[in-house]
């Protein structure tokens, strides 16, 4: 007898599996409605920081809307249960409605991979919003109280994990001398911001520079056609006639030596994800 977690019986594994394989569709896309808000009703703002957790998935191609993995939406379901504020999951269906008119995002967005786009889109919410931004990954421990004293101190404006190693570090090509600093940076995978402030509109700032630098290149090769962007050789780099963007070339290789230059500004502590489970 085989029983699925909805709670149906099959007498032979063939049903039972195509059953799971439905069920865990309708499982993911009611997670889905639930979490892919369009507006910031019901959440709380403290000093204008909104105690939200944003959470991107525009998965690595171009679908809309493509599903998680079961191993990577197991650790979505982690994070939203036990990071103990709400979440905002934003994708290709609902990214939209928190792009402000007077701030249009750029041109090149939906040119980029999965994961670029989400790059991107963090760094625009953290800039134009603020709050909480967290990598899909597993959760024990909680943010309930990280939401505290420091967002009414103005020199503070990040707060996040401290990085453990060098290996952790992003650096653009000859800058590995960074990497010697791992201790005074914190990771941008969970991280809350405040909005408007130096090193996040810088960053924004950055990122916008690059891909308008590369938005030919872009149009002739856009993330969604080609995985081109080098996940297991982060720092090679990009290869002539292929998408122009390395892996870390719009988030990690700009955020940690900017935030080099505003150390006196890190809250350090933020509680970390469990980082040993993998879900892909």
């Amino acid at each position: 007898m085989y029983k699925c977690s909805c709670g149906e019986k099959f007498n032979k594994p063939y049903y039972f599996q195509a059953h799971q394989n439905i069920c865990f569709e309708i499982i993911q896309e009611k997670y889905f409605q639930e979490f892919e808000k369009i507006n910031f009703d019901n959440i709380e703002f403290i000093n204008g920081v909104p105690k939200v957790v944003f959470v991107c998935w525009f998965g690595g191609y171009h679908v809309d809307n493509q599903k998680m993995s079961k191993n990577r939406f197991e650790a979505f379901k982690s994070l939203v249960e036990n990071i103990g504020v709400p979440v905002i999951l934003i994708t290709s269906r609902n990214y939209s409605y928190f792009v402000k008119p007077s701030h249009p995002i750029h041109p090149s967005f939906n040119l980029l991979s999965g994961n670029h786009k989400s790059d991107y889109i963090r760094a625009y919410l953290l800039c134009y919003y603020g709050g909480g931004y967290h990598d899909i990954k597993y959760r024990e421990e909680s943010w309930k109280d990280c939401w505290g004293e420091w967002l009414f101190d103005e020199n503070i404006w990040i707060f996040g994990r401290r990085e453990n190693n060098k290996r952790a570090i992003g650096y653009p090509p000859n800058g590995k001398h960074f990497c010697n600093h791992y201790n005074k940076l914190v990771t941008m995978g969970w991280v809350i911001c405040k909005p408007n402030t130096k090193f996040i509109i810088t960053l924004l700032q950055k990122i916008e520079d690059i891909l308008t630098k590369k938005y030919s290149a872009l149009v002739s090769y856009p993330g969604y056609n080609s995985a081109g962007y080098y996940h297991k050789n982060p720092f090679q780099m990009s290869e002539e006639n292929n998408y122009p963007l390395r892996w870390l070339e719009i988030m990690g290789e700009i955020s940690h030596p900017l935030m080099l230059e505003f150390t006196d500004n890190i809250k350090y502590g933020l509680p970390d994800a469990i980082k040993s489970k993998r879900y892909s």
